[in-house]
Parts: structure tokens; C-alpha cells; sequence
């Protein structure tokens, strides 16, 4: 007998530890899932196929796909009994079920088996309505200044530069003028139909620019 409880003590430690640590186990789920094997009517498993997991009382939504041997499982989902499971496929009738039950700390089975359907595709006609979207007299934003304006603003030395930058596209930040945040080096200034840009800053005009086809700014008379 003496030798027989030193034995007896042990397993008693041993069986108490175990159902220890499976309630210790219990207690820690709090969600179940859902698992099955979608197939065709012949039987063959279908990969790719999307389940849709959706509790129509809160609005959760899960999804996932199957794999080759079209097996799935959807894992971590609160227990409930207002889910809905779709199984579909292209080329496949969809197959929904209604009031699955996910049970805390289990995996629910659900098997689907799909039909082929014929997919049929409907046209789309697309129909164009001509517009007009070029207004061919309207080249783009544009400032005028009229002769009363000339007259009344202040100007020391008479340069059209001083009424340009009333307009609301030119920048004078880098001490010369820049129309629609281009490079000031594309500035077209005509004076009297007559170019007056300096391309390469070295000319007595002061106000860099190129020659080009549209025209931003005019001297004053």
C-alpha cells in the first residue's frame, strides 16, 4: 500500500490538470465556423467557387473560395442563427441557404452540390449623341481690362506688366510673369501684334518668353 499512493497521488494531479487546462480552453472561444465541400452534379469538386456568409440581422458579410479538392472554411464567426450561406459559380446555378445556425466553439458542415446553367449574355447598346464640346471662339480663360481700368489704376512707368498681374492666372513670384503656372519661358507677350518676348533673359523688355501662337498680354496705348 505504501508504494501503490505515491502513484495514485500523481495521476490524480495529472487528471486534474488536464480538465484545468480544457476548461481554460472552453473559456477562450467565442466564435464557431462553418466548413463543407462544394461538387457538381457528377461529383467532381468545383475550386473556385465563392461562399458568401451573411447575418441578416447585423449585416455581417464573409466570404471565401474554394480550394482545388473544393473544400472551404470560414473560421471566427459569432455564434447566431440568422445566418445565410450562398454557394455560386459561373457557369453554375447559385444555391442559398437560410437560418444556419453557427454554434459557439464549433464548426458547422455544409455540403453544396451545383447544377449547371446555361449563361446567357445580354447585349449592351451603347449610343452616342454628337455635342458640341469645342466652342471654336473660345480659346481658353482670359482677363479684360477696359479702357476705364487703364485710366483709374495706378501704374508708375506705363508697362502692360503692372495690369497683368490683376490677372487671376499670372504669377509674379519669381519677379517675372508666368501665365497658368508654365514655365515663364513659354510666355507669348505681343505688343501691337508684334513680339516682344525675351527667350533667353538677356534682352532690355525684362519679361522672359517665347514665341508662341496665342497671346496673353498687350502694352497700353
Amino acid at each position: 500500500m505504501m508504494i501503490k499512493r505515491p502513484f495514485i497521488g500523481v495521476l490524480a494531479v495529472l487528471i486534474g490538470l488536464g480538465i484545468s487546462a480544457q476548461s481554460t480552453a472552453a473559456q477562450g472561444v467565442t466564435t464557431g465556423g462553418v466548413t463543407g465541400t462544394v461538387i457538381d452534379e457528377t461529383g467532381h469538386p468545383i475550386e473556385g467557387a465563392q461562399i458568401q456568409l451573411r447575418n441578416a440581422q447585423t449585416g455581417y458579410n464573409v466570404g471565401t473560395v474554394t480550394r482545388s479538392n473544393g473544400n472551404y472554411t470560414i473560421q471566427g464567426v459569432l455564434p447566431n442563427s440568422a445566418y445565410e450561406i450562398t454557394a455560386r459559380r459561373i457557369g453554375f446555378a447559385p444555391v442559398r441557404r437560410q437560418n444556419i445556425t453557427i454554434v459557439l466553439g464549433q464548426v458547422r458542415r455544409e455540403e453544396f452540390k451545383l447544377t449547371r446553367e446555361a449563361a446567357t449574355l445580354t447585349a449592351v447598346d451603347v449610343v452616342a449623341t454628337a455635342s458640341a464640346v469645342i466652342n471654336a471662339s473660345k480659346m481658353g480663360a482670359s482677363t479684360t481690362i477696359s479702357d476705364s481700368a487703364l485710366t483709374r489704376l495706378p501704374t508708375l512707368n506705363r508697362n502692360f506688366a503692372d495690369f497683368v498681374q490683376l490677372v487671376p492666372q499670372v504669377s509674379t513670384t519669381t519677379g517675372f510673369l508666368s501665365g497658368g503656372g508654365v514655365n515663364l519661358r513659354q510666355n507669348s507677350i505681343q505688343i501691337d501684334g508684334a513680339q516682344s518676348g525675351d527667350l533667353f533673359g538677356i534682352g532690355t523688355t525684362g519679361q522672359p518668353g517665347a514665341s508662341r501662337t496665342r497671346s496673353r498680354s498687350r502694352s497700353m496705348p
